[in-house]
This record gives C-alpha cells, sequence and structure tokens, in this order.
C-alpha cells in the first residue's frame, strides 16, 4: 500500500544518506560494523546483532531457526539408490543457512540419473535463498532436458534473466548410466565449480575440469559435455571448495593435493569412513571445530559385482 511505499522510500533515502557520509554499513550503536551478510538482505539495516534488542534477537532466531529448516528440506532427504554405484553425500553448513546445494535428477527417459553439486559464492542467508531459486529452476528444467550441457545453459540463461546475480554460482553435472558388474558410463559438464576427482582403482587419478563459465555471469556462455566410463572399484568424488580452501592459523590452505593424499589413503574403506574422516581431517588441519565455509562431498563408486 502506499503507506508501506512511503516507508521504504524513507529507507532508501536514509540508506544512501549514509552512503554519501560514509557512515553505510556503521552500527549507529557501537559504532562498529553492521555484518554483510545483513547488509545484503537489508540495505538499509544500522545495529550490528550484537546491540539489537532482547525482542529483535528473538524473532531473528526464530526466523533463522525456521530458514534452517527449509533450506536442509530443500536438499535430498536420502542418498539416490543407482543401478551399479554405491552413493554417500554430506552436507555441513557455516552458518545457519547454507549456499552450498546437491541433488540426484532422474532422467528424462528414467536410465540414468545426474547427480548436481553447486556452491554460490559467499555463505548464509543470501546465498541460501539465491540457492532455492536454483534448485527450484534446476528441478523443472531437468524433466524436459536430458543432456547435462543443454540443462546447464539453459539454467544459466534462466538465471541471467531472471534472478538479479550479483555472486556466481559453480556447479557440475553428472550423468550415471550403469548396470551391476559393467563399467559405469558418465557424461558430465563443469560449470567453473571445483574439479570431481575420479580415482582409479589402478591408482591413476583423473580431474574432471570445467567445460565452461560459473553460473550467472553470462547468458551466451557454452558449456562443453564430457564422457567417460568408470571401471569396477573407482571412486569418483564431487566437492565444494569448503573442502579445498578449509584455512589453518598460519593462513594455509587444505588444497586439492591434501585431498587426494587422505582419498588415496582410504580408497578402500567404506564410502561413509571416507567421508566421516575428511570431515575430520579437515577441521583438525584448520583447528576450529566450526567450519569456515560451506561443507558438501559426495562420493561415487562403482560396484564390483
Amino acid at each position: 500500500d502506499i503507506d508501506r511505499v512511503r516507508s521504504l522510500l524513507v529507507d532508501i533515502k536514509v540508506a544512501l544518506g549514509r552512503v554519501e557520509n560514509q557512515t553505510f554499513g556503521e552500527c549507529k550503536v557501537c559504532k562498529g560494523e553492521v555484518e554483510h551478510h545483513r547488509l545484503e538482505v537489508q540495505p538499509a539495516t544500522e545495529v550490528c546483532l550484537d546491540c539489537i534488542s532482547k525482542q529483535e534477537q528473538t524473532q531473528l532466531e526464530e526466523e533463522l531457526f525456521l530458514a534452517s529448516k527449509i533450506h536442509r528440506a530443500l536438499l535430498p532427504q536420502s542418498v539416490e539408490q543407482v543401478e551399479g554405484f554405491d552413493i554417500k553425500a554430506i552436507s555441513l553448513a557455516a552458518r545457519t543457512v547454507g549456499g552450498d546445494y546437491y541433488d540426484f535428477l532422474p532422467s528424462v527417459n528414467g536410465d540414468s540419473v545426474r547427480v548436481v553439486i553447486a556452491d554460490v559464492m559467499g555463505k548464509g542467508l543470501p546465498a541460501g535463498l539465491l540457492m532455492s531459486n536454483v534448485q527450484g529452476a534446476l528441478r523443472i528444467l531437468s524433466e524436459e532436458i536430458e543432456s547435462p550441457s543443454s540443462l546447464i545453459a539453459r539454467l544459466n540463461k534462466w538465471l541471467c534473466h531472471n534472478v538479479p546475480v550479483t555472486k556466481f554460482i559453480s556447479l557440475a553435472c553428472v550423468s550415471l548410466m550403469s548396470r551391476s558388474g559393467q563399467d559405469g558410463y558418465i557424461t558430465y559438464t563443469n560449470a567453473g565449480h571445483c574439479s570431481p576427482i575420479l580415482f582409479r582403482g589402478n591408482g591413476a587419478v583423473e580431474s574432471l575440469e570445467p567445460t565452461g563459465g560459473v553460473l550467472g555471469v553470462h547468458e551466451d556462455f557454452t558449456y562443453e559435455e564430457r564422457n567417460l566410463t568408470m571401471a569396477p572399484g573407482d571412486l569418483l568424488l564431487l566437492y565444494t571448495d569448503g573442502v579445498t580452501e578449509a584455512a589453518n592459523q598460519q593462513g594455509d590452505m587444505f588444497e586439492e593435493e591434501r585431498l587426494m593424499e587422505y582419498i588415496r589413503s582410504r580408497s578402500a574403506s567404506s564410502l561413509e569412513i571416507i567421508l566421516d574422516g575428511l570431515l575430520s581431517n579437515v577441521r583438525n588441519f584448520s583447528g576450529k571445530k566450526e567450519l569456515g565455509d560451506d561443507f558438501t562431498v559426495i562420493a561415487l563408486r562403482k560396484k564390483k559385482s
């Protein structure tokens, strides 16, 4: 209504005034910084979380709890069962709401499953809101589009046209086709995401490098599709940068090399042991129990029989 519009215009005017006098983002109570992720959602915010009232704090906690429940509900409630593969996944948010996303999308003709992993630059509520848009669009588009490259290209155009993205999204889509006891066939497209790693049973390691740019930047980006086979015993690991960019107190990152060394040393273990151990290794490396970034890993192993 008119009153709400007037109120919004006043908030905008006040925020612009704080930009001009260079106090935008400054808490008017303690003169510290208002949290950046809150300013992204509400640019007119003038009080940091440490200075909000008890009533506001209670309301915010209730809203964040609800947002967390919604975010968790958007992720798969169980791991998809794909014939010929063992699959395990773990996904933890660094804050109440995360910007990582993974999913299992049945193919149009029902003979394969597309495994998706994605990451919004940043974390918290703004990243989670954007990722919920990606999830909704991807599930709808996947019902009509089979090819990973065509699916990702269409998603990218949709984002560029419909969502005012200020932060990019990386995403990898791997289509699995297999039967028990036979080689598995992989078709993948990687839109600027961390390169999934394929650990061969003979000790060889291959990276599924990006085949196109990140999503939401330019609608004319093109995405290449590549094919691989997985022999019985081969292990494919998909992950977000919350693994490789986890940093210790000296500023060193966990990096892909440590990840590869860890997986090689435990390649014969169960997928559950591998993922739980990887999470413990990252936490031990950083020296913190809390995660610095959202942490998502999907492990897929081709069954031997």
